[in-house]
């Protein structure tokens, strides 16, 4: 298994700016990399709940911080957290929204094409829903949306065409076999991969990632308290276009039909355009797509 190396764990310091005693929630806590860093800033008076929904990484989190007595470990989908029961009112909210290396790296999870394994991709192992079932039981017409939707592909009619003519003889069962039928239907060549996409849009279907980010980003505000800081690293457009959007509005005041403010914003940017991992974390390969955004509470 290759080593996780967490990505812009020195820019997510700065702008969450931890403080001797405070205390932080990291919803995607994954292998522990950006929750270690912060715990050692809040010290031994300061607290960190720790969530993920991958039991892989709840036996490493378990593990690496087993001498930890101010940290909490909790299995848990941070899309479907019960927010305001799951943890007291924090200072820091953090969420790494994407796949780590171990995940991609165990040909048994089925995240990469690059490696033989089976059509699975859940990051929670005990859901249902597979990548399996998405490829041999979805209809044509909803593959594509998938693919679209999720993978921007533009390819998607004609990669769920194929993948519904091979099906009707036999299922498909590998990530390989997946990744040729993509390859043979869309005839691309080039730097990126032509599977590459859909292994995405496939990944955030099974695992239903953009309504997960979705819920969280409703519910974060209200867990943190006042002069607390929300920081969130995506890393695809699709997932940062959310939360952009969400932060705008968290620092956009209310205003009236006359264009009167009725309520201020409860809410500042911390970082008024993104920190970009291809920028600030050059040595790390896993961070060139990587955007970093934050936004502080203020009222």
């Amino acid at each position: 298994m290759k080593r996780h190396t967490p990505v812009l764990v020195s820019k997510t310091i700065e702008v969450l700016h931890p403080q001797l005693g405070e205390r932080f929630a990291d919803v995607t806590a994954g292998y522990g990399g950006h929750a270690s860093e912060l715990l050692q800033a809040v010290g031994t008076n300061g607290y960190g709940y720790l969530f993920d929904k991958d039991t892989a990484a709840i036996n490493a989190l378990t593990k690496k911080f087993s001498t930890c007595n101010n940290v909490s470990i909790t299995q848990a989908d941070f899309g479907k957290l019960d927010w305001e029961n799951a943890m007291p009112e924090v200072d820091m909210i953090f969420a790494d929204i994407g796949v780590s290396s171990p995940q991609i790296d165990a040909p048994e999870r089925g995240f990469s094409f690059s490696q033989l394994g089976p059509l699975d991709m859940r990051m929670n192992q005990g859901q249902d829903l597979t990548a399996y079932d998405i490829v041999n039981a979805y209809s044509q017409r909803d593959i594509a949306d998938i693919l679209y939707q999720y993978g921007e592909e533009r390819a998607s009619r004609k990669i769920a065409q194929a993948i519904v003519d091979k099906r009707q003889n036999s299922p498909i069962e590998t990530t390989h076999e997946l990744a040729e039928i993509i390859t043979h239907s869309t005839g691309k060549s080039g730097k990126i991969h032509p599977a590459t996409k859909s292994f995405q849009a496939l990944r955030i279907a099974v695992n239903g990632e953009l309504e997960a980010l979705k819920n969280a980003l409703q519910q974060m505000p209200n867990c943190l308290s006042l002069g607390g800081r929300i920081a969130i690293i995506s890393f695809h457009s699709l997932e940062d276009r959310l939360v952009k959007q969400a932060f705008k509005a968290l620092c956009t005041p209310t205003r009236d039909g006359f264009g009167q403010i009725v309520s201020p914003a409860k809410f500042i940017a911390v970082t008024k355009k993104p920190i970009k991992g291809s920028e600030f974390d050059v040595n790390n390969p896993r961070a060139r797509s990587a955007k970093l955004r934050a936004v502080e509470k203020i009222n």
